[in-house]
Parts: structure tokens; sequence; C-alpha cells
């Protein structure tokens, strides 16, 4: 098997190459970003990498809808950050972020609401919101997302190469407006990627 070369990093403090055990290691979910555009050019070399993941019967049953600026992206952008806020919101109440340990503003239940209360607010801002979808070759089944997982995770592991974060969260089950974008109205996941802090 052939060695693909290392991808490039601008990180301070970082080696010249990011190594795929490195990648594997070091990706994490990220939920704050910089207010910056992600190039054409960056974007296609992570879809792409995106799509080479292995899935069952080679059926690649995966497809992305990239909502990255114009009004139809910026409508499904509002849309889904509106849905995040409701669920957050209930999630937040109903796992008593704000009691216990989350009412300490130094505990690490605290630091996750209120990453989490960053991302919600400021979803619309985001440069890049990637919907994966599965197009079904029968019906519905509990292990379906197998085949698209894989190219989840290539996807936040090509950003994380070209120096980009992300982060993959299941769809709000009340948010049906997006499912029109999506092949066989199935949205399994979403991914979010921006340049990292």
């Amino acid at each position: 098997m052939d060695r693909a070369p290392a991808a490039q990093t601008d990180e301070p403090g970082r080696s010249e190459t990011l190594g795929l055990l490195e990648g594997l290691a070091s990706t994490r979910a990220i939920r704050r970003y910089r207010d910056e555009p992600v190039n054409d050019e960056d974007l296609a070399t992570i879809m792409w990498h995106a799509t080479r993941a292995p899935s069952g019967s080679n059926r690649q049953p995966f497809r992305f809808v990239v909502l990255h600026d114009g009004p139809r992206a910026i409508a499904a952008k509002a849309l889904l950050g509106e849905s995040f806020r409701t669920l957050w919101a209930e999630k937040r109440r109903r796992d008593g972020y704000d009691t216990g340990s989350g009412s300490q503003a130094d505990t690490p239940k605290a630091r996750m609401a209120a990453t989490m209360e960053h991302f919600v607010d400021n979803f619309e801002a985001t440069p890049v919101v990637i919907l994966a979808c599965i197009k079904r070759h029968r019906d519905p089944t509990p292990t379906e997302g197998a085949s698209v997982y894989p190219a989840c995770q290539n996807l936040l592991l090509a950003a994380r190469a070209m120096g980009y974060g992300g982060v993959m969260t299941i769809p709000p089950l009340s948010f049906q407006p997006v499912s029109p974008f999506c092949a066989q109205k199935a949205s399994l996941a979403r991914m979010y990627i921006w340049r990292g802090p």
C-alpha cells in the first residue's frame, strides 16, 4: 500500500507534518472557532478525503450537502441555529448543567455548558456546515449509519490535517426543514468545520 504524504500544518509549536497517528490522537470536537472563511480548495480537499471512506458492500451511500454561503445556506444555518438553541436549552435543563458542580464556573461540567452555549449562540456564523446524508437502498435499520460514520471521521481527520477543526453532532430530531437538502430525506449527522484556534 502506498503511503500518502502527511499534510502540512501551520500551527505554532507543531512539527512540519501531521502524520496519521498524530491526527488520530489529536483530533477532537471543536465548538469554538475563528470567524474566517474556509477556502474552496481546502474544502474540496476535505470533501474528497471524506468520500474515500470504507462502507458496507462498498456502496458508498453517503452524500454531503455543504452549506457555505449564499441565501439558501444562510437560511438553512438560521433554521439549524434556532433548533440547536431550543434543544440545548432543554438538554441543559434536563441534564442539570446549572446544578451541582455545574453551578461552579471552574468545573468541567460548567465549562462544557459554557462551550455549548457559545456554540449554539453563534451557530449562524459557522463558516461551513456539512450535512452528512445516507442514500438508502433498503428500509431503515438501526445500523445504517455504520456506512456513513467512517466518511464523517475521514472528513474530521482531513480537516484536522489541514489546520481546521470541527465537530459532529446528531441531528435535532425535531428539525425537519433541512430534509429536502438530503438524499432520500435521511440526515444522519452534521459536521461543522472551521479554522481552529
